[in-house]
């Protein structure tokens, strides 16, 4: 049985379209877990790929991993959304003494990483 299929040359390098969508689904990837909304990730990383492509190209050119400052900036970007997001439900983190509450562990949404969407 002959198919007229393309055969696959393992030598054969990605095409760029195929490595900026693999690199961005990555980067949403990363921008969940961090954030735990697909919206914010996905503003997460509209926002790191926005100070990557709006930054001066002498700037861009010093910067020996791309991708290293991609995944850096996309934390950084994550963190600063954390911060200035409103506290999550959950109650007081005091009790009326002023001491602080040990929250209860965080139950897994999944049980395997494996599990996990895949945005």
């Amino acid at each position: 049985m002959s198919e007229n299929r393309r055969q696959f040359r393992s030598n054969a390098l990605p095409s760029a379209f195929c490595v900026v969508v693999a690199e961005r689904r990555l980067l949403k990837n990363l921008a969940f877990h961090l954030v735990g909304s697909v919206g914010a990730a996905e503003q997460a990383v509209r926002e790191t790929y926005t100070g990557w492509y709006t930054m001066p190209e002498d700037q861009r050119d010093r910067i020996d991993n791309p991708f290293t400052w991609l995944v850096g900036t996309l934390v950084r970007v994550c963190v600063g959304l954390l911060e200035s997001s409103p506290p999550r439900a959950g109650g007081p983190t005091a009790d009326p003494a002023g001491r602080p509450r040990v929250a209860d562990p965080t139950p897994q949404r999944w049980g395997n990483w494996r599990d996990a969407p895949m945005l």
